[in-house]
């Protein structure tokens, strides 16, 4: 025998091959301790012959569970299948603490082989038998194989608090929490089971694992290739070498595949295994033998998840969505606590449009795999779309921590923000996603139009700013173009917010009903009524039955009609009266309304009323800028005599009555009485605001 299959032969026992109690039979103990100096010098099938002996003389649980281990480690998987079955049966009249022990070794031995159900059911006895570090880790583990996350976790944990200095506990802690996709959390776990049993090749598989979760692929591939090393018979760790290799360079293929296949020679039964080695052929565009693999996987463990996920996913990258949706239900009703399976079918129903169905899928996705940032940021985008933004939110907000780089989270995270009321945390938020280097994306100076445009009182120009910055980048994006136009509108620029309009219709002619009641509202601004009735009247055939934005446009239309008939009215009256002597003029007022006292400046600013459209400025300048309460009261009932003519100054009204200056919670008695007088300001300006509106 060689020195390399001596050095295989020689290694250390796996995670499953736990340590167990010392055995009550002294000839026992010896035989397991000639058994391995044989392994050591290169015989093996010596040692096999020993712990045979020895459990055929004296038939035992622990007798055949000794064999069953040594047969693992010189490579006799179907020998150690069957002395782990003779164990279990004769286990039924062995003390709790060797039952325990025995179905705990039984059970990581069936995950390695195959099904994990039946390695499940192995771990529950094993448990039932007696609670101690080592069942519990099976349970966990066996509870990860069948997707059971939650309860893996949880089972884990009881491990841990059972046994914190338990290698296999903190082992089955680490594959818990990378199940449920907490990286680096696992990878501390796997660590600690580390240094703890530095001989312990599953931990430093899956603490390649997790370092891969953590984008850290050099050093996966590190840690996965010191497991071959530990353990030259654990398929799982050359499998784990493959995937770690590819992760680092996909053009080192062929060494990643020649890995995973190792893996498949020394491991033919671990379904881990074959699906490790499916996804690299996947990788390398060989469906087909990926297919092959992702099958095997099958074959050793019908309900493995894993594999059944894979195989759903070569279905979607062959185009076949319409045969995958079904097969991906029927998957994760069957395996309702996999995050990986619900994830894919929240997936599939997203990309069909269907994010009403799509919603309950990506929820439970998000909360079966924490620390997966698509799962959080795909269970947003369905939120959003269902138009449930505060649930949106908190799932964009740990998809942003997860992964803080990826500014299209970011991006959607600040439009979030702006949709449940929180504009300023939305606008800093979007102001660091466009101040990232080299950021072109259209998203994120849209999603910062949208939240200045939504803000109270609005940042009009801004909004208008920012929205030209994002048609500078696609000048074809009709979201964009759409929210330009309403910006401009609100800017009181018409005859722009028409042409935006317009511009929208002819990108995208399913926004017609939305930007044609756009265009009537501007003309109807613009008091073109002709043109405001004919838009709307087009509008109403675009839109939904009902939609009460047509009403409310009708009757504006209407009201200003009204205004103009009635300006008319008074300036035809006004040319029949006879000329009156001449006494003060618009000019005269206002002077005095900025140069005189208290009292002439208040008269002044009554006065100005009668004068119509030409005392606005005036009226508008003392509003902004007089101290005086009596003034601003007068300015502002005036400019509510003079009507439509007046809407100049409604930006200037609207922010008196939506402002609180003098807003305190413990008052002196000047701030009760500035509070008073700026309750009459605002009253006065809500009535000076509905006669000028007509609202």
């Amino acid at each position: 025998m060689n020195v390399s299959l001596k050095k295989m032969l020689g290694a250390a026992a796996t995670a499953w091959l736990l340590a167990g109690p010392a055995f009550a039979d002294k000839k026992l103990d010896d035989a397991v301790a000639r058994a391995d100096q044989q392994l050591q010098r290169g015989h093996p099938e010596e040692g096999v012959k020993t712990l045979q002996r020895v459990a055929e003389q004296t038939p035992s649980a622990e007798a055949y569970a000794a064999l069953a281990r040594f047969q693992w480690k010189t490579g006799d998987a179907d020998g150690a299948g069957k002395s782990a079955n003779k164990a279990v049966e004769l286990s039924s009249s062995a003390a709790p603490a060797v039952r325990s022990e025995v179905l705990a070794n039984v059970s990581g031995l069936t995950l390695r082989r195959g099904a994990g159900k039946e390695a499940l059911a192995h771990a529950q006895e094993a448990v039932k038998a007696q609670e101690t570090p080592s069942s519990l880790a099976a349970l966990a583990r066996a509870q990860v194989r069948t997707q059971q996350n939650v309860a893996a976790l949880q089972t884990a944990e009881k491990a841990v608090q059972a046994g914190a200095t338990s290698a296999v506990a903190q082992e089955a802690h680490g594959e818990a929490l990378l199940a449920g996709g907490r990286g680096a959390e696992a990878a501390a776990a796997f660590r600690k089971a580390s240094q703890l049993d530095p001989k312990m090749a599953e931990a430093q598989v899956g603490l390649s694992q997790a370092l891969l979760a953590e984008n850290k692929a050099v050093e996966a591939v590190a840690e996965a290739r010191k497991a071959t090393e530990t353990d030259p018979k654990s398929g799982e760790a050359f499998a784990a070498l493959g995937t770690a290799i590819l992760a680092e360079n996909s053009k080192n293929w062929n060494d990643a595949i020649a890995q995973a296949q190792q893996g498949a020679f020394v491991s033919p039964n671990s379904p881990v295994v074959q699906v490790a080695v499916g996804r690299i052929f996947e990788a390398g565009g060989n469906l087909d033998q990926a297919v092959s693999s992702y099958k095997r996987a099958l074959e050793a463990d019908p309900g493995y998840v894993a594999a059944r996920v894979a195989l759903v996913q070569t279905q979607i990258r062959k185009g076949e969505y319409d045969a995958a949706l079904p097969e991906a239900q029927k998957l994760a009703a069957e395996a309702p606590d996999s995050g990986d399976a619900q994830l894919m079918v929240g997936r599939l129903l997203a990309q069909k449009g269907d994010f009403a169905g799509a919603v309950g899928p990506l929820d439970k996705a998000a909360k079966a795999l924490p620390g997966s940032a698509e799962a959080q940021a795909l269970a947003g985008l369905a939120y959003v779309q269902t138009r449930q933004p505060e649930q949106a939110v908190p799932v964009y907000k740990k998809a942003v921590e997860l992964d803080p780089k990826n500014v299209d989270y970011r991006s959607n995270y600040g439009l979030m923000l702006a949709m449940t009321g929180k504009h300023e945390e939305a606008a800093n938020e979007l102001k660091k996603v466009i101040a990232t280097p080299g950021y072109k994306d259209v998203a994120g100076y849209a999603n910062l139009g949208y939240v200045y445009r939504t803000m109270k009182p609005a940042r009009t120009e801004e909004a208008i700013a920012a929205y030209k910055k994002a048609m500078e980048i696609d000048p074809k994006n009709e979201q964009v173009t759409l929210g330009l136009a309403r910006s401009l509108f609100n800017a009181n620029r018409f005859d722009e917010a028409i042409g935006m309009y317009k511009k929208t219709i002819e990108l995208e002619p399913k926004y017609a009903g939305e930007a044609d009641l756009g265009i009537a509202w501007s003309y109807t601004f613009k008091k073109d009524l002709a043109q405001a009735r004919a838009t709307l009247a087009k509008a109403k055939g675009e839109l939904p039955p009902g939609d009460s934005r047509v009403a409310q446009v009708a009757e504006n239309i209407e009201k200003v009609e009204k205004g103009q008939q009635a300006e008319k009215a008074q300036a035809e009256a006004a040319q029949a009266q006879p000329e009156m002597p001449q006494g003060p003029n618009v000019n005269s007022l206002g002077g005095a309304l900025q140069r005189g006292g208290s009292a002439s400046r208040c008269a002044a600013a009554r006065d100005l009323g009668r004068f119509g459209a030409p005392a606005v400025d005036h009226l508008v300048y003392a509003l902004a800028n007089d101290k005086d309460w009596c003034v601003r009261e007068a300015a502002i009932q005036s400019l509510g005599q003079i009507g439509p003519a007046a809407r100049a100054a409604v930006p200037q009204l609207q922010a008196i009555i939506r402002a609180n200056p003098y807003e305190c919670t413990v008052c002196e008695r000047k701030q009760m009485e500035d509070q008073a007088h700026f309750e009459d300001l605002r009253r006065a300006a809500r009535a000076a605001l509905q006669r000028i509106t007509g609202g």
